[in-house]
């Protein structure tokens, strides 16, 4: 079986070859494709955001500050600590996938 990236892979191919031969609806899927997963990070980052906000307000401090002690070392290793780190983690990486999703061609 396939992978995504393997998929992916062939169709660069078959695009690098003559990309005046390729159906306009093939066109058309890819944008759908792309803007269908720019959505769905765009949902996930919300809801990320929502539960940091519960974390900012509950202790009284910005994520910012609270992640440069966690990873210091400084705050301790309790459940919510752990859980707080790995939501601001998970929303950098939701960011990084949307920049890289949205950039343009060549940039």
């Amino acid at each position: 079986m396939m992978t995504t990236l393997d998929k992916v892979r062939r169709l660069e191919q078959y695009v690098a070859v003559d990309s005046s031969a390729v159906d306009p609806v093939l066109d058309m899927t890819i944008d759908k494709l792309l803007a269908r997963e720019i959505e769905h990070i765009r949902e996930l980052k919300a809801r990320l955001l929502d539960q940091i906000a519960e974390f900012e307000e509950h202790y009284i401090l910005k994520s910012a500050d609270f992640y440069t002690r966690y990873k210091n070392g400084e705050i301790g290793d309790a459940m919510d600590f752990i859980e707080w780190a790995a939501t601001v983690e998970m929303l950098a990486n939701a960011e990084r996938r949307i920049t890289l999703l949205e950039r343009s061609p060549g940039s």
